[in-house]
């Protein structure tokens, strides 16, 4: 009997480790992302758009969707718009969560139409619309690797 409890008691113990890495496991999705080289996305946006480069920020926004694109809070009421063509999903429930996020920066332009667009979406008055004069240019994110802490 004792042997017996012992044994389940071994069997428990090990399922709980390997459940535990698998736990791990599925907060990584695409490359393995090296955390230590981290610079905070606040830094990010100070630079001209660089290639392999690792980036730690918190979650402001997460597709509701597929789980296809991430946006981080840069400070300052400034957001980095995340995307990975669909290489992996995220879950949708990370939002406020620690990211580390490794890939490359680089400039996306919204045209002044799809600016103004946006506004008539938003039901904003005509007046603020005709305002729009020129394109939005700003930092954005293709990662090629995602953990999440």
């Amino acid at each position: 009997m004792k042997h017996l409890f012992q044994s389940c008691f071994l069997t428990l113990l090990i399922s709980l480790l390997v459940t535990s890495c698998d736990f791990k496991k599925q907060y990584q999705f695409g490359v393995t992302v090296d955390s230590t080289q981290a610079i905070p996305v606040s830094d990010l946006i100070k630079q001209t758009p660089s290639e392999d480069v690792t980036v730690k920020a918190t979650i402001s926004a997460v597709c509701q969707g597929e789980g296809c694109w991430l946006k981080l809070d840069a400070g300052n009421s400034e957001q980095v718009y995340v995307d990975w063509d669909k290489k992996f999903s995220v879950p949708r429930d990370i939002e406020g969560k620690t990211v580390f996020v490794h890939g490359y920066s680089y400039l996306d332009t919204t045209s002044i139409a799809e600016l103004k667009q946006q506004l008539r979406d938003k039901g904003k008055p005509n007046e603020e619309i005709m305002l729009v004069d020129s394109p939005l240019i700003k930092i954005a994110f293709k990662a090629d690797g995602v953990e999440i802490k």
